[in-house]
């Protein structure tokens, strides 16, 4: 007889979430061959191939809209476009690195000169460390994220687009809204990415310059490396400013929301976003049993403080605001990465942790020997401000 899997079986088989399996169910790319006599959905040998087939493209960057699309050809999978996809990730992974190098010969030269650049060495640690941080972050949410999409798919899915709109992507990073959904920008738009590392806008441009030629008819990119607080906005000139995970690194917040509020055309719109914030009941329903405290109390103020100044400054510039959330998790199911990301989560919470950390990884890796490591939900903002 055939062996059967339980979703959860698949789903530690595949280091995913059950939740996972359920949605690529619900999407119709992994069917169950039968419910048991209890109700619970059973799935063969066949199904464990099909999960292998969405998870490799789901790695190399396909959206949930390419995978379906893909695994309908069947045998006839685009390998080269597959290819093309792989090779944008390792680029922008390249593109990180010669920035940090950048930055590391700057201050040898500095050093040479018999100068201690202790401005370049704060710069290199702070690359550094986002660097490695976000890379973490991302493989994470790759193989633990539990809403089965991506932030940036989501997101561009908020976007009010329309054919032939001018449109301003300000602190644009790597651009991942608009590479990642590619093939989906309707015809005629015009699309400014602007951002204060060449490094990355020379990546979109080379993305731009291969896969052009798959854009909607009229669509056009272009690129202006400028900081945004210094840079002159031009009145009125577009339909759509995305300002992305920008106001954390924005020392005069309500000055450049100003200028981008007098950039907006009539009826124009502004969609702005927040670095998704972490659930600190989860974190505090985890570690409590071994910490035997509350943590995150400082993290949580932080955060509302945040949050209800930016709201106060969308109202003061724009008649109406509104916001959706992207909602997402974590099930981390090693004990050494939930670690490293509960310590990268919060200053805060890593003082907590360091004095009892051999404690406190005894504590996880008995929860993960169980299965029993409980999910931290996260949750993204995004806002829409008009009028």
């Amino acid at each position: 007889m055939e062996k059967q899997y339980t979703a959860g079986e698949l789903a530690r088989w595949a280091g995913v979430s059950a939740r996972t399996i359920r949605f690529y169910e619900e999407k119709g790319i992994l069917h169950p061959r039968e419910r048991s006599a209890e109700g619970y959905r059973l799935y063969d040998d066949s199904a464990i191939l099909r999960l292998q087939e969405i998870l490799m493209l789901k790695y190399v960057g396909l959206s949930l809209e390419e995978i379906q699309q893909a695994l309908s050809q069947g045998e006839k999978l685009p390998a080269a476009e597959l290819l093309a996809r792989q090779r944008e990730l390792v680029l922008e992974e390249r593109s990180r690195l010669d920035r940090i190098l950048k930055v590391i010969d700057q201050a040898q030269r500095h050093c040479r000169g018999g100068r201690l650049p202790v401005s370049r060495f704060a710069e290199i640690m702070q690359l550094l460390t986002r660097n490695q941080q976000a890379n973490f972050r991302y493989s994470l949410y790759e193989r633990y994220g539990t809403s089965g999409q991506r932030w940036h798919e989501w997101l561009f899915k908020q976007l009010p687009l329309g054919p032939g709109m001018q449109i301003l992507d300000v602190g644009c990073g790597h651009g991942n809204v608009w590479h990642g959904s590619w093939r989906e920008i309707p015809e005629g738009c015009q699309i400014t990415l602007l951002d204060k590392e060449k490094d990355g806008l020379q990546f979109l441009h080379g993305i731009y310059l291969e896969r052009r030629r798959e854009l909607a008819e009229g669509v056009a990119f272009s690129f202006l490396c400028e900081d945004a607080e210094e840079w002159e906005c031009p009145a009125a000139g577009y339909d759509l400013i995305l300002a992305g995970h920008l106001w954390s690194y924005i020392r005069e917040r309500e000055r450049l929301l100003g200028k981008l509020r007098r950039g907006l055309a009539e009826k124009g719109r502004l969609v702005s976003t927040f670095t998704s914030q972490v659930s600190v009941r989860d974190v505090n329903r985890l570690l409590e049993p071994v910490l035997h405290r509350k943590v995150l109390e400082a993290y949580e103020e932080r955060r509302q403080g945040f949050v209800e100044q930016m709201e106060g400054l969308f109202a003061e510039w724009f008649g109406s605001m509104s916001r959706k959330s992207f909602q997402n998790g974590l099930r981390i199911e090693q004990s050494e990465e939930l670690l490293r990301y509960l310590c990268n989560l919060d200053g805060e919470l890593e003082a907590r942790i360091r004095p009892r950390e051999s404690e406190v990884r005894k504590y996880l890796q008995e929860l993960a020997r169980q299965r029993a490591i409980p999910e931290i939900g996260t949750e993204g903002y995004c806002y829409f401000c008009e009028g």
